[in-house]
Formats: structure tokens, C-alpha cells, sequence
């Protein structure tokens, strides 16, 4: 039984949103929403948009954009079609392409209601599909290097010493990248932002465009009816928007600069604005210990079905006792590993950075990675050495290094969040082990990995001159007529889970005061956001949300429908929006290493 679990989850690393294929370069830019068939039920686009948002008239720089929707599940005929969401998956430098191809039907499930909608997301800027590409490697074997430079060099609470040699490979990596593509210095979320109006006024404009086709068939007897509302005059298109992570701080730029153009927005897993435009990082680990006790907790209340219980266990003290036994023997002694002709050591370091991105989504990652450690505590290191995702060999790089998948979702992540940062030209070595002190106070075990942002940023070259300075804010919403374009149509709606790893519920709460009429959802499940923890009182208040503009009421909890460990049969289809058809196994992958503000970590 042992060997058939082993063999699942090794099969499963790597295994995530994904599975099906599409030729994006079958696409021809457009300054129009062109869509084909794309994933067999999707519609996709490559829209193009001035690289220059301050100066759009230059033709000649465009950046194409990678769209892609999900069709609502009923026609845009029907009175019940309530428009396009968009959505981002929060990053810096996530893919909204995968997300939606992946998650889709389990977005569109939750805000469905009274209304259904078409779900739509986009690779922003030099992200994944789009182009140009925020590649500053352009080389796939001296990416590696680089990584595997930096894991050997230690985790940044080691000692000075190490501060110092990842402060020089940042600094190479930041020379590296300002030598590079032009496209670093367009990336910022203000640039983001005013594409995604391009977008709304896009999707408008198609269905304008299909309304008016439609007319004339019903004019002359052909057609089926009302297609869609026509806007009254004076009227702008508005966008219906639910961002996650760092999808959130997208959204508070959007609302702040376009505060007339907001329809609908749902922010969740909510970013500090300020702490985040100021470069500083310091307000998102404020909750993350308490997530990782639930870690505990909810392996002992699964009893059997949490590989690290034992029969013996009282409380989940037992089970911590025993893990934490486990990390300190790595931390003394790493362990050594053999795989073929490679050779390694494990650390310490190495099984935290699995149990945190573990952490953003305990539903879907909890049972794996409990098995995961199991094996390592009985001897056997092969898939938590697995789960490290390192460089095999050097031929795996040949004949060519050119990428082969999305694999600078780092160099995207930085050239956002370090461009929308102001300069620190006063940064020092004493001044980020100070930093580093002020982390470990916040969360002891995972402070050491989440300073390496605040460290790329440190040594960002590439400076945008599109940058939204605030105030980041929002009037009270329009009255019911919906014609004031200089206030949203609704308030924001901000949502919560209860112990967030990385964007703290005190985050949701500082922002609703910011913004007039906000109130926060919060639902009582630990983890980055709530989407992949079931829960039909949070579904309903996002359905009704979508459809009317109301808000819940002020202080509303909902419990989740399942927890970690326990069966849970709604629970499928937020793993089928990870795995496709592999869901239904027995072994979930692994968790994915993606952006630090990512959804799914």
C-alpha cells in the first residue's frame, strides 16, 4: 500500500490547473476581442494594447495580451446572464489563463445565482502567454544555477553572512533584468489597471457589436430575442471584478484611479495597500503561526486519516511534539539523499517551505503533505526530496534552454511589485536584518523565506513612469440610477478566511474602512482566501453580491462546509479544478510553488 501512495503522489508533482494544451501562437493580436475555441469550452483572445499607456498614440510599442473566458451556463440572450467577471489569481505575475482554464467552473459555480456569468481572466504584462515576456534569464540551465546558488547559500535568518551573499545575487539579478526587455519598465499595476479598463470597454464593445447583429435577426424574423441591456446614455461601461491576493491591491488600484468605472468588486486574501506600495512586506505574516497550529489540529481531529497520527495521540501536541522533533534532527543534521547520479542534502529549511505553501490551501494540501512527512520520519526522504523541484542534470537543458513552460513567474513577480515600489536607496545589510528580527517576531518558522522580495526590491533597477501614487479610496457607492460615473455603482465587498498565511484578516478590515460603505465577509477556515474551503453561506453572499450590490451583514461569519482530513464530498470540485480528471484519486499533487501573494501559494 506503502509503494502504490508513493508512487501517486510522486506522479502528482507538477500536476496542477493545466492538463489540456492550446497553441497560442494560432492567435493573431487585436485591438478587438477576437475569440476563437480554445481548451474545448473556453473563448480566446490575444487583445493588444499600447506598451505606453502614457503615451498610447505610439502604435509601434503594443504588448498582447493573453485572454481567455468561460462562457456563463446559459445564453447571453437569457435575462438571467449577468455579464463578465473578471478575476486574477494575485502574483505578482500569476497566470489568469491557467487560473480560469483551471478554476473556471468552480468561480463561476460560487457567484451564480440569481444571475450567471462568463468568467474571464488575462496573463497581465510580461506574464505567461503574454508578450513581450518579463524573461530576464532567457536561458533555462542559468536560471537554475541561480536557484540552486541561493538554496545553498541558507535560509536569510542563518546569520550575516548570508544576508550578504543573497544581497550580491540579487543584485546581479537585478543588473541582469534592468539589461533586459523594456517591457520591466511597463509592468507596473497601473499599467495593469488601465488594461483591464481596455478590457471591459473590449468586452462592451463585442457585445454592443452582438446586440446590434442580433437586432437585425429579429427584425427579420430570426432570431431568439433580447440578446443585451442596452446602457442608457451617459452610462460607461463598468467591470464586475473578484481579486485574490495580490489580485486584491490590482483592485484597489483600479477603484481608486477608476472609481466610476467599478461595477461589481470582490477583493479576497486582501493585500495591504500601503504596506504593499511601499515596499515594505511586513504586514502579511501576522497570522500565519495560527494557521500552521490548525495544521495540528485538524490532523489529530482526523485521526486515521492524517498520515502523522498515531493511535497513541491525546491532543494534537503529541503530533507537533513529534514534527517538530523531526525538523530539529534536519536542522542538526540534514539529511542525505541519492537519486541516480545526483546527489543532495534536505534541510530544515527545505520541509517548512513545503508545509508553507501547504498552508494556502490546507483543504487540498494537508492529507499530501502529511503523507509526505510520514515517509521522511520513517527514513524514507523520496518525496519530500521530490516535492524540492530541483535541477536534475544538466541534459535536461538540451539541446535547448529556451523555456519550455511558464518558468519566470519570479523575474514577472518582481518587475511588478519592486516597479510599483518607491526607490530605497537607503537600504542596507544592518537595516534587512533588522527586518528579518521584526518577521521571526511575527511568525518564528516562516519568516526566514518571505524576506526575499523585500530583498529583490532592494536591488530593482527598472523604474516605471506609470505609477498610481493613491490615495487609495473610494467615495459611497452611486444612488440605484447607476449614472454618477464618478462613483462606483457598489461598495467593495472584502472576504476573508479566518487565519491567513499571508494577507492577515486585520488587512481586510484596515482597507473597508478606506473605502466608503465596505464591509469585510469573513469565513471561519484557515488558509489563503476561501475559495478551495467549501462553504454555501459564503457562496450565497457572493451570489448576491454579484446580482444586487448588497452586502452581508456587518460582522457576518460563515462556518465552512468541511475541514482537512474529514471527507468532504463538495470539496471535488475545488480539486477538480486543480488535477481535471485526476481528482478523483486517491493522491493530490503537491503543493505548487508560485508568487508569495498567489492564491494558490
Amino acid at each position: 500500500m506503502r509503494s502504490a501512495v508513493q508512487a501517486g503522489l510522486l506522479a502528482a508533482l507538477g500536476r496542477h490547473a493545466v492538463a489540456q494544451s492550446f497553441n497560442w501562437n494560432s492567435i493573431q493580436p487585436s485591438t478587438s476581442l477576437n475569440y476563437t475555441t480554445c481548451y474545448d469550452t473556453f473563448k480566446c483572445a490575444k487583445l493588444s494594447v499600447p506598451l505606453d499607456w502614457l503615451n498610447p498614440t505610439n502604435n509601434t510599442a503594443r504588448v498582447s495580451l493573453a485572454v481567455v473566458a468561460l462562457p456563463a451556463t446559459v445564453p447571453e440572450s437569457d435575462p438571467s446572464f449577468g455579464g463578465t467577471i473578471i478575476v486574477n489569481p494575485g502574483g505578482p505575475g500569476g497566470s489568469g489563463v491557467d487560473f480560469v482554464v483551471g478554476s473556471g467552473a468552480l468561480l463561476r459555480g460560487i457567484a451564480d445565482g440569481a444571475k450567471h456569468y462568463e468568467i474571464l481572466s488575462f496573463d497581465p504584462r510580461g506574464v505567461a502567454r503574454s508578450e513581450p515576456r518579463a524573461d530576464c534569464f532567457g536561458d533555462e540551465f542559468a536560471r537554475a544555477v541561480s536557484a540552486l546558488q541561493l538554496r545553498a547559500m541558507g535560509p536569510a535568518d542563518a546569520g550575516i553572512d548570508v544576508v550578504r551573499r543573497q544581497t550580491a545575487l540579487f543584485g546581479s539579478f537585478g543588473r541582469l533584468c534592468a539589461a533586459g526587455d523594456d517591457v520591466h519598465a511597463y509592468m507596473s499595476t497601473s499599467s495593469v489597471a488601465r488594461d483591464m479598463v481596455e478590457i471591459v470597454d473590449q468586452i462592451d464593445e463585442l457585445r454592443r457589436a452582438n446586440t446590434a447583429v442580433q437586432t437585425t435577426l429579429n427584425s427579420r424574423g430570426g432570431g431568439p430575442g433580447r440578446l443585451h441591456r442596452r446602457r442608457p446614455k451617459g452610462e460607461v461601461a463598468r467591470i464586475q471584478y473578484w481579486g485574490f491576493s495580490y489580485g486584491t491591491a490590482l483592485g484597489n488600484y483600479f477603484a481608486s484611479m477608476y472609481p466610476g468605472r467599478v461595477g461589481r468588486m470582490l477583493l479576497e486574501g486582501v493585500v495591504d495597500i500601503h504596506d504593499y506600495y511601499g515596499g515594505l512586506w511586513e504586514k502579511n505574516l501576522q497570522d500565519t503561526q495560527e494557521d500552521y497550529d490548525t495544521f495540528f489540529t485538524s490532523c489529530f481531529e482526523g485521526g486515521s486519516a492524517c498520515a502523522l497520527h498515531r493511535p497513541g495521540d491525546t491532543s494534537p501536541g503529541d503530533i507537533r511534539q513529534r514534527f517538530d522533533a523531526f525538523l530539529n534532527q534536519l536542522q542538526t543534521s540534514p539529511a542525505q539523499h541519492v537519486a541516480g547520479s545526483s546527489i543532495d542534502e534536505i534541510t530544515r529549511q527545505d520541509a517548512i517551505n513545503l508545509v508553507f505553501q501547504a498552508l494556502y490551501q490546507p483543504m487540498l494540501y494537508f492529507p499530501t503533505v502529511a503523507a509526505v512527512f510520514a515517509d521522511a520520519m520513517a527514513g524514507n526522504f523520496s518525496l519530500l526530496y521530490a516535492s524540492l523541484n530541483l535541477p536534475r542534470s544538466a541534459a535536461s537543458y538540451c539541446p535547448s534552454s529556451l523555456p519550455r513552460s511558464y518558468t519566470w513567474s519570479q523575474d514577472a513577480l518582481l518587475s511588478v511589485a519592486c516597479g510599483d515600489a518607491p526607490l530605497r536607496p537607503d537600504a542596507d545589510t544592518a537595516g534587512f536584518v533588522d527586518y528579518v528580527a521584526e518577521l521571526q517576531a511575527q511568525s518564528p518558522d516562516f519568516a526566514a523565506g518571505w524576506t526575499q522580495v523585500r530583498l529583490g526590491c532592494d536591488a530593482w533597477r527598472v523604474r516605471p513612469s506609470f505609477r498610481f501614487e493613491g490615495p487609495w479610496t473610494t467615495t459611497a457607492a452611486a444612488d440605484a440610477s447607476g449614472n454618477d460615473t464618478s462613483r462606483p455603482q457598489a461598495p467593495i465587498l472584502f472576504l476573508s478566511s479566518r487565519y491567513d498565511p499571508v494577507t492577515p484578516l486585520a488587512n481586510a478590515v484596515a482597507m473597508a474602512r478606506e473605502h466608503a460603505g465596505s464591509r469585510v465577509l469573513v469565513q471561519n477556515n484557515a488558509g489563503h482566501g476561501t475559495l478551495t474551503t467549501p462553504g454555501r453561506c459564503r457562496d450565497d453572499h457572493v451570489a448576491n453580491y454579484f446580482a444586487t450590490g448588497q452586502l452581508p451583514p456587518e460582522g457576518t461569519v460563515c462556518e465552512p462546509d468541511c475541514k482537512p482530513f474529514q471527507d468532504c464530498p463538495q470539496g471535488l470540485l475545488a480539486r477538480r479544478a486543480l488535477y481535471g480528471s485526476d481528482a478523483d484519486a486517491d493522491t493530490p499533487g503537491m503543493p505548487p510553488s508560485k508568487g508569495p501573494l498567489n492564491l494558490l501559494g
